[in-house]
């Protein structure tokens, strides 16, 4: 049975996209393709990171995203201001 670790794991809209969909092509529409690939790799890591000790982070309530945020993305702790998306860490 899965328990939960961290109910309010807010992340940034690039590790949304990585976490829900294992997708990052849309890194690329902002980036150019070297900063886009670095970005990958900074957020992979991060999501490894969160994922250690065998828990996991699943997509949360979308009704408890918050459309602009100052606080850091609690996966790869970037600073900058955005959304944020509610998704859950669990073991």
């Amino acid at each position: 049975m899965a328990t939960i670790v961290d109910d309010h794991f807010m992340v940034c809209a690039d590790c949304l996209m990585i976490i829900a969909n294992d997708d990052a092509t849309g890194l690329d529409h902002f980036l150019d393709e070297e900063s886009a690939a670095a970005r990958e790799r900074e957020v992979r890591l991060s999501i490894a990171a969160a994922q250690r000790d065998e828990s996991y982070i699943a997509v949360g309530d979308s009704e408890r995203d918050e459309e602009f945020s100052t606080a850091s993305c609690d996966c790869c702790k970037t600073t900058l201001a955005g959304s944020r998306h509610h998704c859950v860490l669990m073991t």
